[in-house]
């Protein structure tokens, strides 16, 4: 089995796991401030008019993680037993719901495809 791709797997699946505190750019507002994770939007002023979208922005992004990152695990799973069909399906369904966020994140995708070159 490739530990290469065994490796990114493990190490997307913690990135996956961290979307909402580790984050990315994402901006709020007519004056565009930055809210990049979900601690960031906890500690908005209770003043700040958009403090509530960037929360639920970020917890929404929180339920999304909580959704995919089983995904990467049964990836995992599947390419320690040698079960490459399986790691390949699984790994498109965590790629199918990060599709929302590609944007921001490609994480999901990345592993499909080399979960998928180990089939080719």
């Amino acid at each position: 089995m490739n530990q290469e791709v065994i490796q990114e797997v493990k190490t997307a699946i913690e990135k996956v796991r961290n979307w909402h505190t580790n984050g990315w750019k994402v901006t709020f507002g007519l004056r565009e401030t930055e809210v990049n994770s979900l601690t960031a939007a906890m500690e908005l002023p209770k003043e700040f008019q958009h403090r509530e979208e960037a929360i639920a922005y970020w917890r929404n992004i929180e339920g999304m993680s909580a959704h995919v990152t089983p995904y990467l695990e049964a990836t995992l799973e599947a390419l320690e037993k040698g079960d490459l069909k399986l790691a390949e399906d699984k790994s498109y369904f965590a790629h199918y719901f990060e599709k929302p966020l590609e944007r921001d994140t490609q994480i999901c995708k990345n592993v499909w495809e080399s979960v998928r070159s180990l089939n080719a």
